[in-house]
């Protein structure tokens, strides 16, 4: 069955760019992109057992109570005191997305680097670029101190926001945005898709996603045969 969708997917790739686009520069989202866990937010709550504070703290920014900037206070507060290294172990236990390290070695040997753009958090971000080999990565910081959160996040990538950060990222490298991809899953990832010439969802979360992406997979298993189908 993956054969016949990955053929697919080419087909329907050729159909929609008559001439050859090759990719320049590479966006991938993280969670549920790059790791399978969508939410690191809600998997730390659960470990530690604050998972109705964050439940309530997420529910109160999207009515509106509060801005993302609180919601995000309000989730650091709740980890405070936490061992940084017992957060790690938590986080570096969940799955990478199956065919993350083949994407990443293909785009290393084709020399087309990539780019982590999360609003997770650094403490979850930064490993992922260090075991994919990413050419830079912008997530959210949890600050510590003596090996110990304490409860305080400075907000890097708003949810909703990474449309201005895909611009700057793109400046900063120099790139034509016509040949780059960008990678991402959910609703907050669009704002993203619009900034770039091409846009790919990974197991997207809504139909809204799949509508504003050139192309869907349900995993990272095709993506080099997707970007050499681009250049071909």
């Amino acid at each position: 069955m993956r054969a016949i969708a990955q053929s697919s997917t080419m087909t329907r790739l050729r159909a929609r760019f008559s001439l050859p686009m090759p990719i320049d520069l590479v966006i991938f989202d993280v969670d549920g992109v790059l790791k399978q866990v969508v939410d690191p937010y809600m998997l730390l709550h659960r470990h530690f057992g604050t998972e109705a504070a964050g439940q309530r703290h997420f529910q109160a920014f999207r009515q509106g109570y509060i801005t993302y900037h609180e919601f995000a206070q309000l989730d650091a507060w709740s980890w405070r005191g936490r061992s940084v290294a017992e957060v790690k172990r938590v986080l570096r236990s969940t799955p990478y997305t199956p065919g993350a390290f083949e994407a990443a070695r293909g785009l290393q040997q084709r020399g087309i680097p990539f780019v982590l753009l999360s609003s997770g958090f650094d403490l979850n971000v930064e490993d992922v670029a260090d075991d994919l080999g990413a050419a830079e990565w912008r997530a959210n910081i949890l600050h510590r101190d003596n090996g110990r959160l304490v409860g305080r996040m400075t907000v890097r990538v708003p949810y909703g926001g990474k449309g201005p950060l895909v611009r700057e990222i793109i400046r900063r490298w120099g790139a034509d945005p016509a040949r780059v991809l960008a990678v991402g899953d959910s609703d907050t990832d669009i704002r993203m898709f619009e900034q770039t010439g091409y846009a790919l969802a990974i197991r997207p979360r809504s139909d809204a996603v799949s509508r504003a992406a050139d192309a869907t997979m349900p995993d990272l298993n095709a993506f080099i045969a997707f970007i050499d189908a681009m250049a071909t």
